[in-house]
């Protein structure tokens, strides 16, 4: 019997999480050749992705990858720091997302 379920393996052994920061978060201003890029690497090798339980923890793996990488909007800072860091998050987390269906359509084409 054939399994529709993919391993977690199979699907994506790593996703990396990379968002473009304005330098020191100081304005929202366009990101140039100067601006830092931060990495963080999501796991996903132990997770069932075709399940919702695996899917549910990779989204929170997610999230805190994006809360080292861009930081949070919490605490006393500037209307435009809280702006830029929004904006991280946002296509920090979307790009991430994507990395995954991308993968999981990579490997379902493979079958």
């Amino acid at each position: 019997m054939k399994s529709n379920m993919i391993p977690a393996a199979i699907i994506a052994t790593t996703v990396v999480l990379a968002a473009m920061l304005i330098p020191a978060l100081a304005k929202a201003a366009p990101v140039t050749e100067d601006a830092t890029i931060q990495v963080a690497v999501v796991s996903t090798g132990d997770l069932n992705l075709s399940s919702d339980e695996g899917m549910s923890t990779l989204k929170a793996r997610i999230s805190g990858a994006v809360n080292r990488v861009c930081g949070t909007s919490t605490g006393t800072i500037s209307l435009e720091e809280r702006i830029a860091i929004n904006a991280c998050r946002a296509k920090a987390r979307t790009a991430a997302l994507a990395a995954v269906r991308t993968h999981s359509d990579q490997m379902l084409a493979q079958r």
